[in-house]
């Protein structure tokens, strides 16, 4: 899209219509931009630039311009035209576009206009300029300056103009009328549509000044209320006192009347007076605020050269506590329809930037919110690791608190837990047991798992018991039955010798 833009200009230029002149047309959209800037050397320390899209765009090589890479910095850049732009009896143009990813705590962002002849090695601060014009910050002071030079003074607007907050690319457009008259667009919207400049600028003497030798008349009437006739003080108002004495005092026991005197009770608000207000209604004779009438200013004079400049370059003279502002666009031009393709195109990337930017402020949310969760729940891991400390100490309080046992009761607690957790065959043969059937229930146990069954149960059941089963058709759960069964049947073969032994003797 830049490059179109490029070649289209550059074809109006060539054909050098009735439409106006193009003084400067700088996109960036290559390497040798340094080839047409100039960094001044009037400072020492001065902040670079650098060509960057930005961190984030609607198209890249669109979005490629000037940014400033260095924070606390001066910096000082200019550019001559190809020839020299004389606004004296056609408009001039002066558009370009700021990006401002990082919030601007303190610096400026606009571009100045130097008049013909200029040094750009010497360009700083405090080089004469004849317009400055964009966004500056700082602090509480937000505004978009549009500054003229005349008689050798830089005049500020009285009127303040709002630079807008956020990360977006901004488009800014003043137009300088050769009628003395400007206009202003921020985005694409018109803020001022030819306006007197001296009506934002004191440029002139009043044209107009009061006359000195009128004074205003003895009947002038300049009161603007008077009280209503109508409204009256009831009848028996001045004989109710505001204030009287409390019904309810009494005198006190102590009170000596010889050494204190005759008692006296105390007043209090008389709960029959009301207090009147006079109402008060507009003047009927009333003539308004008396003025000496108007006469010609002998000082005023009007200058028809007025905002009239022979500009010979632009140039960025800027101071950044954050670094990061991204200028495109430059234009300065006669020809509203080269200024115009320039908005046009603005336009349309706005427009996604904006989408883009509400993506990464979503983005941005869910992650503090991330963060803010995974904050909360360190804490009150903390809090908790920190609570455990503090009861196993009152574990240990409570068990050095315990009565010791006596030599017996611990002989028989041993014994008891010997019994309690002495091996059993058949806790393990019932899980094994478990397994199978919950085989069965599926009823489509793969072979392997029944043969891991079959490999889990043989680890559980004893060695002797595991010798006897050898037939490979037995179902698990009736080898686990005479798992269960063996023991029994080997105990009674004790008791049936034990038996013949005892007939023999």
């Amino acid at each position: 899209m830049k490059t179109t833009l490029l070649l289209a200009s550059l074809a109006i230029a060539a054909v050098a219509s009735a439409a106006g002149t193009t003084y400067l047309e700088e996109n960036f959209t290559d390497s040798n931009w340094e080839d047409r800037w100039t960094v001044s050397s009037a400072k020492e320390n001065l902040g670079k630039f650098a060509l960057s899209s930005g961190t984030f765009q609607a198209d890249k090589e669109s979005a490629q311009g000037l940014q400033t890479t260095e924070d606390h910095r001066f910096y000082s850049i200019s550019t001559p035209f190809a020839s020299v732009a004389d606004n004296s009896k056609e408009d001039l143009i002066v558009q370009y576009t700021v990006k401002q990813e990082v919030n601007q705590e303190c610096g400026g962002s606009y571009l100045k206009l130097l008049p013909e002849g200029f040094d750009a090695s010497k360009f700083d601060g405090d080089s004469e300029y004849a317009i400055m014009f964009g966004p500056d910050v700082c602090g509480p002071d937000n505004r978009v300056h549009i500054i003229f030079n005349y008689k050798g003074k830089n005049l500020l607007s009285k009127k303040q103009y709002s630079v807008p907050k956020d990360s977006k690319t901004h488009l800014y457009r003043l137009t300088v009328h050769p009628d003395q008259k400007f206009s202003l667009l921020i985005d694409g919207e018109v803020s001022e549509d030819h306006v007197e400049i001296e009506k934002n600028w004191d440029v002139y003497a009043p044209r107009t000044i009061p006359n000195p030798d009128e004074t205003k008349p003895a009947d002038w009437v300049d009161d603007k209320e008077i009280e209503d006739p109508t409204h009256v003080k009831p009848a028996n108002y001045d004989q109710i006192p505001r204030y009287i004495p409390d019904p309810e005092a009494t005198q006190p026991e102590d009170w000596d009347t010889e050494s204190d005197g005759d008692w006296e009770a105390p007043d209090i608000q008389n709960p029959e007076f009301e207090e009147f207000v006079p109402r008060f209604i507009p003047n009927p004779a009333y003539k308004g605020e008396w003025k000496p009438t108007e006469i010609p200013n002998p000082e005023f004079k009007e200058d028809t050269e007025l905002a009239h400049y022979k500009i010979g370059g632009a140039g960025l003279d800027l101071w950044q506590v954050k670094s990061g502002s991204i200028f495109d666009d430059i234009i300065v031009t006669s020809d509203a329809a080269v200024a115009d393709k320039y908005l046009d195109s603005w336009k349309a990337n706005f427009k996604t930037e904006g989408e883009i930017v509400e993506a990464l402020d979503a983005q941005l949310k869910e992650k503090q919110e991330k963060e803010a969760a995974d904050a909360a729940a360190a804490a009150a891991a903390a809090a908790e690791s920190e609570k455990k400390p503090e009861e196993e100490k009152d574990e240990l309080d409570e068990e050095d608190e315990t009565p010791v046992a006596t030599e017996a009761e611990a002989e028989a607690e041993v014994k008891e837990t010997e019994t309690e957790t002495a091996p059993e065959a058949v806790p393990e043969a019932e899980v094994v047991a478990e397994v199978v059937e919950e085989v069965k229930e599926t009823k489509e146990a793969a072979p392997e798992v029944v043969e891991e069954v079959k490999e889990t149960k043989k680890e559980a059941e004893p060695e002797v018991v595991a010798e006897k089963i050898v037939e490979p058709e037995v179902k698990d759960e009736v080898v686990v039955e005479e798992t269960k069964e063996e023991p029994k049947v080997a105990e009674k073969k004790k008791e049936e010798s034990a038996e013949a032994k005892h007939d023999e003797l």
